[in-house]
């Protein structure tokens, strides 16, 4: 990044207290992209609609999920997208510890999958295709559909997807 700056790397820690720091500030920034989802909208869609926006923006940044990962784990995130998926199961009526739950479900699978497509397209030259056998899209989608219908199970609206 400093290069691309036309800076040093040693320049990058003036401004930020550690290499922690500085990838937490990336990773919210990334982050800042995963708008919340209508307000209209029922809160199993609004888990939904933020689980594949997270998705989308984690994939659209080269090792977005190494970064995201990385970023988080440190505890020093200002990013609102826990926040946002923790009220829209809350809306849902489960428990607080439940809608932390979901959250972290919701995160594990975006980042994990993540950082295995993102780690077999470089393997691949790229070229996903040259690695055979996963189809992380539904892969995606069916982790998601089993998140979704268990937090409608513990909400009590199970068998009534949004």
């Amino acid at each position: 990044m400093a290069v691309e700056l036309d800076g040093r790397p040693s320049a990058l820690y003036w401004h930020f207290a550690s290499k922690q720091a500085l990838l937490t500030a990336l990773a919210d920034q990334v982050l800042a992209e995963v708008a919340p989802p209508p307000a209209r909208a029922r809160w199993d869609r609004r888990l939904q609609r933020l689980a594949v926006d997270l998705r989308s923006t984690v994939l659209a940044v080269t090792d977005g999920a190494a970064l995201l990962s990385v970023g988080q784990a440190g505890g020093q995130s200002t990013a609102v997208i826990g926040e946002h998926l923790e009220a829209a199961a809350r809306l849902g009526g489960l428990s607080e510890r439940d809608a932390g739950a979901t959250r972290t479900a919701i995160w594990q699978l975006v980042i994990g999958l993540g950082i295995e497509q993102q780690t077999r397209s470089r393997m691949a030259g790229l070229d996903p295709a040259a690695l055979p056998g996963r189809d992380f899209d539904q892969e995606f989608t069916d982790g998601l559909g089993l998140v979704l219908d268990g937090a409608r199970h513990r909400a009590g609206t199970a068998g009534t997807p949004g």
